[in-house]
């Protein structure tokens, strides 16, 4: 099954572009003193601050999935370049070596794919990477379920 929503990464993008133009716009009248709306720049400032920082908080927008042939494939990509505090993934190794994955319901919406893979480099055998797919809808991630969870009980056999 192959699967990637690039979609998604246009649009937050183009919603973070827009978030970060208001935000410094609203910076630069509060430096300059100008009153742009009154008495609530600061409170725009600081609304604008917030979706940015949740909007990082929430992970890279675009996801890969590629589980045609004999490897595994996970991609996470960031929207922009200035989302710095943003970790991009890409992991792809073969199927035998998946061992189990679970979805983690993190707080304020976040979702984190963790795959653990057996691995010789790690003492205990087994090494884990996440995933962000909190841009993923509940189809998306249920389609991802039932494709992990027919490759690890392909590996039992």
């Amino acid at each position: 099954m192959k699967f990637q929503n690039p979609k998604t990464k246009n649009k937050v993008a183009i919603i973070n572009i827009v978030i970060l133009i208001i935000f410094i716009t609203s910076f630069i009248f509060i430096y300059l003193n100008i009153p742009a709306f009154g008495k609530s720049d600061e409170f725009i400032l600081l609304f604008s601050l917030i979706i940015l920082l949740y909007l990082t908080y929430l992970g890279c927008p675009f996801f890969r999935y590629d589980s045609d042939g004999e490897t595994l494939i996970f991609e996470n990509e960031k929207s922009l370049p200035i989302s710095f505090l943003v970790k991009e993934s890409l992991s792809d190794f073969p199927k035998r070596k998946l061992i189990k994955f679970t979805i983690k319901n993190k707080p304020l919406f976040k979702k984190v794919l963790e795959i653990y893979i057996s691995s010789r480099r790690v003492n205990t055998g087994l090494s884990k990477v996440n995933f962000d797919i909190s841009y993923l809808n509940s189809k998306q991630i249920r389609d991802i379920r039932i494709s992990l969870n027919k490759v690890i009980n392909e590996n039992k056999k």
